[in-house]
């Protein structure tokens, strides 16, 4: 009985793979076919530009800037509030805000493009590249080493690590290491389970660097950003114009109280 179930369970597997490779094979993206759509979306914008103004009035929010985009072009911006609440200087389409664990995003493209270079394999042990995690203690004696994927995937089985993470911007690549040297804590084996980490990814930038040659930004800024077209993104606070720079700020006791920035680190 056993050995039957396991079988069915075996052929249900290897049929939804099949099932879920020819879907992906054959998608489609939506298709908007309606020629005044862009016309009828421009009657919305007025509501639209009163809800995000209701909005960030309501959740306590210093600036906002939005966008939306039809077709691949920005066909509208808002912009409310302040960047700068002293100097009075109004969020717009060009003000730069701090994009945090967006740039994870970049970071996994990187890896993707290293990948694909046959530079790296994604189920490669993160020690062939940092040698101080080799001697990392799991939580058994059969665990398998940290990958790439795993960090990737936030299944390296690290602790979930925010705030601390949030504090940890201007650490420098020799306090990363030194962290891995003096051993880190683990809540799951690797593969066993998905903890957010923001060491995971700073430990990616590491790889890449440590691949490519180059700085992490540099890579990034060559690879990613320039194609892109975003010239306007900055690594380092102190480069972006002050009239542009987005302050932080948090809500105490009924008034803004602006927020140290950290600088680009690991």
């Amino acid at each position: 009985m056993v050995a039957k179930n396991l079988l069915r369970f075996i052929s249900l597997v290897v049929v939804s793979a099949v099932c879920c490779r020819a879907s992906a094979q054959t998608y489609k993206p939506g298709a908007f076919t309606d020629p005044d759509r862009l016309k009828k979306i421009e009657s919305t914008y007025a509501v639209i530009d009163q809800l995000y103004k209701d909005y960030a009035d309501k959740s306590h929010w210093p600036g906002v800037t939005y966008g939306i985009v039809v077709d691949g072009k920005l066909v509208h911006t808002g912009g409310y509030g302040y960047t700068d609440i002293n100097a009075k200087i109004p969020a717009d389409a060009s003000s730069d805000f701090r994009i945090a664990s967006m740039t994870k995003s970049l970071t996994a493209m990187a890896i993707l493009k290293l990948r694909d270079e046959g530079k790296i394999k994604l189920d490669d042990p993160a020690y062939l590249y940092i040698p101080e995690m080799k001697g990392m203690k799991y939580l058994t004696k059969d665990a398998t080493p940290v990958t790439i994927k795993n960090l990737l995937t936030h299944t390296a089985g690290y602790p979930e690590d925010n705030p601390w993470g949030d504090r940890q911007l201007a650490a420098t690549d020799e306090a990363l290491v030194a962290l891995y040297k003096k051993g880190v804590s683990f809540s799951n084996n690797p593969g066993q389970g998905y903890e957010y980490s923001n060491l995971g990814f700073a430990t990616l930038g590491y790889i890449i660097k440590k691949v490519s040659g180059k700085t992490y930004e540099d890579y990034i800024t060559e690879y990613i950003l320039k194609p892109l077209g975003m010239t306007h993104t900055y690594w380092e606070y102190t480069k972006v114009p002050k009239d542009k720079l987005a302050l932080g700020y948090r809500w105490l006791d009924g008034k803004w109280v602006e927020q140290p920035l950290l600088h680009d680190g690991a």
